[in-house]
């Protein structure tokens, strides 16, 4: 059952930063909460914008009090709009002060429209303005992002394959804390009946995925899902696990380069009840073989694989716990029947089958390195004390 959006009676008019906003009241669902809460929207009255911005419609300030909940709508904001309804997005994100919009269509006939209304910025991404990039959503180029918010605004979801699809590429597209929208409005109701979707449906939808629903709105002329990726891909709690070192399938160091320490089978199954599949991130302790230096035994970042590996799997082999730990071990690169511990801090993707190991290789090369960056943050940091002081 979504919640209604409703104004207060009343308004009050506040001074911020030399700019006249306005407070409304907004009944929204709001995270994990069933019951509606008041939560407090600020819309702007004015903003400095570029001067092909028409005065702010109704509409457009209705809009923008929606997307204003979402978390990474700012000024500073990188911001991606994907579909048929991106000028109405334009206009309210430029209204709100976001001066880096990228609008991505399969038609190029929509994206004339946005260029005609707003006008175009270098496509390479640098350049603040609006610029447009005509293809799938999922095949949505690198440089492109990362991004702090992705707004979908119509059924398709910018892409010829499923709305799941979409929704992990836009996870792989978004900075730490980001958000993805999903706006549909009352001239773009092929998002009914199957969008908005009830909450079940829209946590069906992103189940197994890094990210979570934030909030839901919905009102005569609209509806806005958002959903947020966590500050670090941090999980909500950390997962310690323990095991034995055991073979695997030797395909980590012979075809990836990214040797792995695969902990034993007996732990998968209770670990997978509990973890989706997808690749982690965090600490390990390995207790290493005896005459092994002590730098060896030393807490050190690590990737982990949970899952059946769909891309190189051959259809006959069981899940497995891949740990790949970011230390050149000096003592030997095998340790098979030692003990190893993982801390599990963050959840970076979910399981993707790629379409060659060439591009699975690639993935997991960005997996580590924002593992690496992540673990750098000082609360994530702190947590290898926990593997220490075992």
């Amino acid at each position: 059952m979504l919640a209604s959006l409703g104004r207060s009676a009343t308004r009050a008019v506040q001074q911020r930063s030399g700019q006249a906003v306005a407070c409304s009241r907004v009944a929204v669902r709001y995270g994990r909460h069933r019951r509606p809460l008041l939560v407090q929207a600020m819309s702007l009255k004015a903003v400095p914008v570029e001067s092909s911005l028409r005065p702010a419609s109704p509409r457009t300030k209705e809009i923008a009090t929606r997307l204003m909940m979402a978390p990474g709508v700012s000024a500073s904001a990188r911001a991606l709009v994907v579909g048929s309804g991106a000028v109405p997005i334009i206009d309210v994100l430029k209204y709100l002060g976001v001066k880096d919009i990228t609008v991505v269509d399969t038609d190029p006939e929509r994206l004339t429209v946005v260029q005609t209304a707003h006008g175009t910025s270098s496509v390479l991404g640098n350049d603040l303005g609006v610029r447009t990039w005509q293809g799938d959503f999922c095949e949505l180029p690198a440089f492109l992002g990362p991004l702090d918010v992705i707004i979908f605004t119509d059924e398709p979801f910018g892409t010829q394959q499923t709305p799941r699809e979409a929704l992990v590429k836009a996870c792989l597209a978004l900075k730490p804390g980001g958000c993805v929208v999903v706006n549909s409005e009352e001239e773009s109701r092929r998002w009914r009946p199957k969008y908005p979707p009830t909450r079940e449906n829209l946590a069906a939808l992103v189940a197994g995925l890094p990210v979570h629903i934030h909030s839901e709105q919905e009102v005569a002329n609209g509806y806005s899902g958002i959903l947020q990726l966590p500050a670090h891909y941090r999980l909500r709690t950390p997962l310690a696990l323990r095991g034995k070192v055991v073979k695997g399938y030797g395909r980590g160091s012979r075809q990836m380069g990214t040797p792995t320490a695969n902990i034993e089978t007996g732990l998968v199954k209770e670990a997978l009840a509990s973890m989706k599949p997808g690749v982690y991130f965090g600490w390990a302790k390995l207790n290493p073989p005896h005459g092994w230096p002590s730098v060896d035994s030393d807490v050190h970042k690590m990737v982990l694989n949970v899952g059946s590996r769909p891309t190189v799997n051959k259809g006959d082999e069981a899940p497995s716990l891949e740990c790949h730990i970011l230390h050149h071990f000096e003592g030997g690169q095998e340790f098979y029947g030692s003990e190893l511990e993982v801390l599990v801090l963050g959840f970076l993707r979910p399981e993707i089958k790629f379409g060659s190991v060439d591009a699975l290789v690639s993935r997991i090369r960005a997996d580590i390195a924002t593992a690496r960056v992540q673990l750098e943050a000082p609360q994530l940091r702190a947590q290898a004390a926990v593997l220490l002081d075992k």
